[in-house]
């Protein structure tokens, strides 16, 4: 346990680190990517960068898959999601930051769609801990799936990269933090 705990601390520690670090080169790397493009990769990061896309793959079809062996696993999945989705939410209308590229408003609501945090990152992340434990065959897709997730949105610069180092950070910790409810017992019987 104390072993978990140090890990968790350096993670905290430089992820806290790059979030620094990026802050500071978010304007270099978003103007970056307004003018450097890759034809070869654009339609494979399209695809990623599509927020059905991150639903369906990293979380209906691992419920699909958890659902024969434990039920239990695929609701630690969804209340993962929904807690980090929310949370981003909450956060962007706390911080208000503008996008690097026009903002976009949510439909129906005409909410404005905030930069601060990336919610994609947030999302995708806040699954890995527990697709890692759950599922741990696949542990390469699903790492190298949140990571092109969140660099998508850099990439086509629907977010900075503060914005997605953070979401990706705070993410992570929040669906850790639910594994670690689960695994005390403490979420429910």
């Amino acid at each position: 346990m104390k072993i978990k705990k140090t890990n968790e601390f350096f993670i905290l520690l430089i992820g806290a680190i790059l979030f620094v670090f990026s802050y500071r080169f978010d304007v270099q790397v978003s103007s970056f990517f307004e003018n450097v493009k890759f034809p070869i990769i654009d339609p494979i990061l399209g695809i990623i960068t599509n927020f059905s896309v991150v639903i369906v793959l990293a979380l209906v079809i691992p419920s699909i898959i958890l659902y024969k062996k434990n039920r239990k696993k695929v609701y630690l999945l969804w209340l993962s999601f929904i807690v980090s989705v929310a949370l981003a939410f909450i956060i962007k209308l706390i911080f208000l930051r503008q996008r690097p590229i026009e903002a976009f408003t949510f439909p129906l609501t005409n909410i404005i769609d905030y930069s601060f945090p990336s919610m994609h990152a947030m999302a995708v992340f806040s699954l890995l801990p527990l697709l890692l434990k759950y599922i741990p065959k696949h542990r390469l897709f699903w790492v190298i799936f949140a990571f092109l997730t969140a660099f998508s949105r850099i990439y086509f610069r629907f977010h900075f990269l503060s914005d997605v180092v953070f979401g990706a950070l705070a993410g992570y910790f929040a669906g850790s933090f639910i594994l670690h409810l689960d695994e005390k017992g403490k979420l429910w019987n």
